[in-house]
């Protein structure tokens, strides 16, 4: 199959996609301030797309869903180890985190969606039963993983946000 009958058949949705997120990943290069709830698209937007490949995909049996599940939670600690070695400030009041501008989150999406795309080409074209499980595993790998970190940097910064307003609770109870 020619790279242009590749680029040809790939769906719109697919390119929407890859515009969205690389748009938050050049928006994540530069500092700045977001509202948690924002910060939580991304996670959802790489944990959806996994796990709905695992439940519409026909060929997906239970060893894909198992090696998802155990490379999110890799993923996740993975995720909670980066962004706590960031320097971030969350505001409870306003329920924002400000970042530091990095090049991490448009890496892992470059990363992620170059494997995924690829995957899905292999996947489409391949002609032995025995490779098409092999493709499935190593894209729940890579879907869970990806998720799975997204996820651990959000966990992250949900969790210094609650020990926040915790600590401003207690400290207007005194």
């Amino acid at each position: 199959m020619s790279f242009a009958a590749i680029i040809h058949g790939t769906p719109i949705w697919v390119w929407v996609l890859l515009v969205y997120l690389l748009s938050r990943g050049f928006k994540a290069m530069n500092s700045g301030t977001a509202p948690l709830s924002r910060l939580a698209i991304v996670p959802l937007v790489f944990a959806v797309w996994g796990i709905a490949h695992l439940v519409t995909d026909p060929l997906t049996g239970w060893a894909d869903a198992i090696v998802w599940v155990v490379a999110a939670l890799a993923g996740v600690a993975g995720g909670v180890f980066m962004a706590s070695r960031t320097r971030f400030i969350v505001d409870p009041i306003a329920n924002t985190v400000m970042l530091p501008g990095s090049m991490l989150p448009l890496a892992l999406i470059v990363i992620t969606f170059a494997a995924k795309f690829w995957l899905g080409v292999e996947l489409a074209t391949a002609t032995s039963l025995a490779s098409l499980g092999t493709y499935m595993l190593i894209s729940a790998a890579v879907s869970g993983a990806v998720a799975g970190m997204f996820a651990g940097r959000f966990l992250t910064y949900w969790r210094a946000m609650s020990a926040r307003r915790i600590l401003r609770t207690c400290s207007q109870g005194a």
